[in-house]
């Protein structure tokens, strides 16, 4: 559920309603429409939504029910380590290689 998600989105980065309608660039009676459940989000409220939170759009637009999961063992958590993986330099990835193998070994 969308608007469960992004509350809990916004509860653990300490934000108001207002801080993200500054930050996403969005009115605060659209965010307080598509929290309530009395508008569905729409592809520019995700994309909008996605950088303020800095997040990858495709994430934010699979948990809106705007596009699925490319396959059945897709993840959207999944998804967006895959985006955020590829924005990092060969070294970086590396790095994250060996954390992941070091918490999977914990």
């Amino acid at each position: 559920d969308f608007q469960l998600w992004l509350k809990e989105e916004l509860n653990h980065r300490g934000w108001s309603h207002s801080q993200l309608s500054r930050r996403a660039g969005i009115s605060q009676a659209a965010i307080s429409n598509v929290l309530s459940g009395e508008r569905r989000p729409g592809c520019d409220f995700c994309v909008k939504i996605a950088a303020a939170l800095d997040l990858s759009p495709v994430l934010v637009l699979i948990k809106a029910g705007i596009l699925s999961p490319q396959s059945p063992d897709d993840d959207p958590a999944l998804t967006e380590l895959s985006e955020l993986i590829r924005s990092l330099s060969p070294d970086q990835r590396l790095e994250v290689i060996r954390y992941i193998k070091f918490l999977r070994h914990k």
